[in-house]
């Protein structure tokens, strides 16, 4: 009988709250293959006469089968740590600026009470059925699923902050270029934090720029390449400072 791991039961296991124990557990169930069919959606980008198509998961990484899986809240941390397991890089605002100009399924942020509760496991469920009640059973590319742990050059030099951002809206109160959005990149946590807002969407390494296959992060430090991927030209950080690569 094959193995299959429910992500409301998945859920139901894991700490109320938020913790090291919390998040080793959601590290060790992608370890293990838990995840739930991830798509990857090409997103498309141009710039200087240059193509790029990047490969981003079109919704929140979700853990459990087919049938029944859950939007996982994780920190800044754990997210490289599972963009390294999938080989995969954590988005730039670009990157999530192009999602959103792209996405075949657009709803309003699911913003709630930023209190003492907000880290919980129980407040993650609700955000992802919440989530799930306005996609209504829509497939595609998929926003706002919640705020991104994103990079950025400034976290150069800084060992202790993640930067957030998203949350667009045309009814936000700070606006960014084009976009409105409740979340403008932001540095005012560090590596640990989460709460119920703060899903998991990664981008695949492999690229194709020109229809040729790349590696992002060779793209990301390209001056000739990286305003395809980076609206602050090229990157100097190109993972979440203060998590070492594995060997």
């Amino acid at each position: 009988m094959t193995d299959v791991l429910r992500g409301t039961d998945f859920v139901a296991r894991l700490p109320e709250r938020a913790g090291r124990a919390r998040e080793d557990a959601i590290l060790e169930a992608v370890r293990a293959g838990r995840l739930a069919p991830i798509c990857w959606a090409p997103v498309h980008s141009e710039h200087g006469g240059r193509r790029a198509t990047f490969f981003v998961s079109a919704d929140a990484l979700r853990i459990g089968d087919a049938e029944d899986s859950v939007r996982i809240n994780a920190t800044a941390r754990t997210t490289q740590q599972i963009a390294d397991l999938l080989e995969c890089a954590m988005p730039t605002t670009r990157i999530c600026d192009l999602v959103w100009e792209q996405a075949s399924v657009r709803i309003k942020p699911c913003i709630g009470a930023p209190d003492a509760a907000m880290a919980s496991t129980a407040r993650m469920l609700d955000h992802h059925r919440r989530v799930e009640e306005q996609v209504a059973g829509r497939t595609g590319l998929i926003e706002n699923v919640g705020k991104h742990w994103v990079l950025t050059n400034r976290l150069a030099g800084s060992r202790d902050r993640a930067a957030n951002y998203g949350w667009y809206d045309q009814g936000a109160a700070h606006r960014h270029g084009a976009h409105a959005l409740w979340q403008p990149l932001g540095l005012a946590h560090d590596l640990d934090h989460v709460d119920y807002s703060q899903v998991v969407r990664l981008v695949r390494r492999r690229c194709l720029i020109d229809d040729a296959e790349r590696d992002l992060l060779e793209v990301l430090t390209d001056p000739a390449l990286a305003r395809l991927a980076s609206s602050e030209g090229p990157l100097r950080v190109l993972r979440q400072p203060g998590v070492p690569e594995k060997a």
